[in-house]
């Protein structure tokens, strides 16, 4: 199936809109043929997110900050890691994503206004396209502020040019002073331009593609929770025509259980270099937030605390998406289970048997294909996570 055999509608514009802008950007939109402009793209988007993994590890090397820096330092640079780590495997694996968003355009396009299948989709659609924007709006503002307390104050930019070499490198967005120490006035301004626009790029190949595994998640439960629709309707049907909505509904449950193992082939390594990153960045938060909590210092311990739980919330989404993708293809099971199964004819009894036997096997995302992403994995992570808190409480106090 290609891109011009699926009608764009108003509700999958609606529904897909959010995640076409976000790939688009980073040249990684699956449902675009591959070409010039979108490798130029993902090049400058892995250059300016690689730039700025080069140029926090230089600082770091350097290390002329306090213990506070350093730390917010290595936390950027696990971040980065992880995004660039996001970038390249959806590149690599656009032709399962092309999958699962061909299948969504599908299903928008053949939906029955007005329907309880409609209705399911919708409301699937409505709680990605929330998390997208909650997630994209606070990450932008985030940046957006980091850069404007950067900029230069009125009184700065009066100074002579001997100032600018002294002052002016103490205020770029990035931080990373040590490494670009005194600049011209022209270079300072290059390099101010140069990381807000790493910056943004951060946001997009961080926080835009967990909003876009969020969202394409979301297509695939809406899609699995019709299937519940999809069974109620054979009790309206003649005995002859049973037979054949039951392939129907087996082939479809096969495909969207298809589609939840290519988004585990394309996250799978992804997920495993995310649990990884994210662990040593609790760590490292942890050692910062009591650092903070003993000197007092209150906005940076205030910023320490939204990181961790920045870190947490990232943990949640991907947790709450494995969860639900696992609930719904356990569900298939116990909805068969209920339907009156004795009126249907012998034969017709052992294929809903088999699609019992096959829905016993619920779908895992896994990362690394060995470690469950669900929420009890992510209450084992809280539980380490304040564990960890109060052993180095410990250990600072004595």
């Amino acid at each position: 199936m290609s891109s011009e055999d699926v009608i764009w509608n108003t509700d999958s514009t609606n529904a897909l809109w959010i995640y076409k802008c976000i790939t688009w950007a980073t040249g990684t939109w699956p449902l675009q043929e591959e070409g010039i402009f979108s490798t130029i793209r993902f090049v400058i988007a892995f250059v300016l997110g690689f730039g700025t993994l080069v140029s926090i590890l230089m600082e770091i090397r350097l290390s002329c900050g306090s213990v506070d820096e350093t730390l917010d330092f290595f936390g950027i640079s696990l971040a980065t890691v992880a995004g660039l780590t996001k970038l390249i495997f959806i590149k690599l694996h656009r032709k399962d994503l092309r999958k699962i968003l061909l299948s969504a355009l599908n299903n928008w396009s053949t939906i029955v206004d007005s329907s309880s299948a409609k209705k399911i989709m919708l409301k699937y659609s409505q709680r990605g396209k929330l998390v997208g924007r909650t997630q994209m709006s606070f990450a932008f503002v985030i940046i957006t502020a980091i850069i404007l307390d950067a900029i230069p104050s009125p009184e700065a930019s009066q100074q002579e040019n001997a100032t600018w070499s002294e002052e002016l490198p103490q205020r770029i967005p990035l931080r990373t002073m040590c490494t670009f120490g005194n600049m011209s006035t022209s270079t300072y301004w290059t390099v101010f331009v140069l990381q807000s626009i790493q910056l943004f790029n951060a946001v997009l190949i961080e926080s835009g593609n967990d909003v876009f595994f969020f969202g394409i998640s979301m297509q695939i439960c809406g899609q699995l929770d019709s299937l519940r629709v999809l069974l109620g309707e054979f009790r309206q049907e003649k005995e002859e025509d049973r037979v054949r909505e039951i392939r129907e509904f087996v082939d479809k449950h096969a495909h969207l259980l298809g589609l939840a193992r290519r988004i585990e082939d394309t996250f799978t390594n992804i997920l495993l270099v995310l649990l990884m990153t994210n662990g040593m960045h609790i760590c490292l938060t942890g050692i910062q937030i009591l650092l903070l909590s003993r000197q007092n210092d209150v906005v940076p311990l205030i910023k320490a605390t939204v990181a961790f739980v920045v870190i947490l919330i990232q943990l949640f989404l991907y947790s709450y998406a494995g969860d639900f993708l696992s609930s719904l293809t356990q569900d298939i099971y116990r909805v068969i289970y209920n339907y009156p199964w004795y009126e249907l004819s012998p034969n017709n009894v052992r294929n809903l048997v088999f699609i019992i036997m096959r829905a016993h096997k619920p779908f895992r995302l896994r990362a690394g294909r060995f470690y469950p992403m669900d929420i009890d994995s992510f209450k084992n992570i809280l539980k380490a996570s304040f564990s960890y808190f109060s052993v180095l409480r410990i250990v600072f106090e004595e």
